[in-house]
């Protein structure tokens, strides 16, 4: 079975899987969190075209806010 990673925790593939369906999937509001796809950065406006593929690590970050 392909798997990728969300946060370090393994999860199973599909086809046609977009980090903004993913995320949909997981309750999360986008303006709420920040994504990075294998280390890098994932701007806002990529997440509905960018697939998530076999063996790809996503990691979900909250904001931190306060001061």
């Amino acid at each position: 079975m392909s798997e990728f990673t969300l946060n370090n925790e393994p999860r199973p593939w599909r086809p046609d899987l977009s980090v903004a369906t993913l995320l949909a999937e997981q309750g999360r509001a986008a303006d709420a969190v920040a994504t990075a796809l294998n280390g890098a950065f994932l701007p806002r406006a990529r997440r509905e075209t960018t697939l998530i593929q076999p063996g790809d690590a996503l990691t979900l970050i909250q904001p931190i806010t306060g001061g």
